[in-house]
């Protein structure tokens, strides 16, 4: 909580195995615990779209982790598997099919509801999930209490990723471009319906643990390595106000203390600002690879208005490829740049990938833990 007021904590707080952007694959989760001599056991998925792994209580523990992460019950954490073609798909509550190739790790979209020619009508005539389901929350309340009463913050997942990637999903990333610039009322449509759902979920989950809850992950990557997906006035004109409202709406729902938490990957620097106008908080994954994003600069034009949760150390290149010693050099300098005056979670930017080698994650928690300290 200091972190996320701007205030100097004793020691910077760390997160891994969150949400489903902070986590880390089952096979690098696996080839970790056996490097550090811990019992993994059998590995349950969080997300089987990423193959993210549960981290268990006794490896959050080892690690010394502040945060503590609870997620709905929805398709993506055990969907049933159907055999085709020598790969695995699944259908989730969206009605988009994803596939994993045979010898693949992930799955990717191969089929979506809306694809072709479609009207608002067929937007609201969709079976849309329900969710408010009372079955997305089973069990998590009481965990979320256990959680909050040992003393972590407390973040819970989302019910589907943001309003402008679910439409990509739904509709078809090739076609849902098109809307926005041909078919802007369809677009809108669509868009207004996650709105809609989203809040109904943060209505529910407000209701069950909201007051064992200070974060919600809310996402949308509107951003690549280079530049904008879209441009910043698209944004700023048709999708800026509707994250607003979602904004709106958690900060009304869930008591205080509560914090917007908002993930966007890619080169985002220019819309910051538009962040932090309509109530971004804590601002995730800090990829500093990408154009225009490096760690000193966010933290000196944004750092007194905005928190950084991530951006630790690089996962596109350093963790995965470099040598330990280059991993904790990258942890000391990411530390050195975000930590002054608080505003700082260290994370990994994004999820631990399947190719990081066991020794390469020690070495960044070592580091991270010799550092930690203000």
């Amino acid at each position: 909580m200091a972190a996320l007021e701007h205030e100097v904590p004793d020691r910077i707080p760390f997160d891994l195995g969150s949400t489903f952007v902070t986590g880390i694959t089952k096979n690098a989760y696996l080839r970790l615990a056996e490097y550090l001599g811990e019992d993994a056991g059998e590995v349950e998925l969080c997300d089987v779209v990423q193959q993210l792994a549960i981290v268990k209580e006794g490896m959050l523990e080892r690690l010394e982790v502040d945060v503590r992460g609870v997620a709905p019950n929805i398709v993506r954490k055990n969907p049933l598997l159907e055999r085709v073609g020598g790969g695995d798909e699944f259908v989730d509550e969206w009605g988009v099919r994803w596939r994993r190739p045979q010898g693949g790790l992930y799955f990717d979209i191969v089929g979506s509801p809306f694809s072709g020619d479609i009207s608002e009508r067929d937007i609201d005539d969709f079976a849309w999930p329900d969710a408010c389901d009372p079955a997305l929350f089973a069990g998590l309340a009481d965990r979320a209490k256990e959680y909050y009463h040992r003393g972590y913050a407390v973040i819970l997942e989302n019910i589907c990723a943001g309003v402008f990637e679910m439409c990509c999903r739904v509709r078809g990333a090739e076609q849902f471009y098109m809307d926005l610039a041909m078919n802007p009322a369809v677009a809108a449509r669509l868009m207004d319906k996650f709105v809609e759902l989203k809040i109904e979920y943060y209505e529910a989950a407000a209701e069950v643990l909201g007051e064992y809850v200070q974060l919600v992950r809310e996402v949308d990557d509107i951003a690549g390595q280079e530049t904008m997906l879209i441009s910043p006035a698209m944004y700023r004109e048709l999708i800026k106000p509707r994250h607003k409202r979602l904004f709106d709406a958690q900060r009304e729902l869930f008591p205080k203390p509560f914090y917007v938490f908002f993930h966007s990957d890619g080169a985002i620097r220019n819309i910051i600002p538009d962040f932090i106008e309509i109530g971004v908080d804590v601002l995730n994954p800090v990829q500093l690879t990408a154009k225009g994003m490096e760690a000193a600069g966010l933290k000196q034009e944004f750092g007194s208005k905005i928190a950084f949760w991530g951006g630790g150390v690089d996962t596109q290149n350093i963790l995965p490829r470099g040598t330990p010693e280059q991993v904790k050099a990258n942890v000391r300098e990411r530390i050195a740049d975000f930590s002054p005056q608080g505003g700082f979670v260290f994370a990994t930017v994004h999820n631990i990938q399947d190719d990081v080698p066991a020794e390469n994650i020690a070495a960044m928690v070592e580091a991270f833990h010799a550092a930690r300290a203000y």
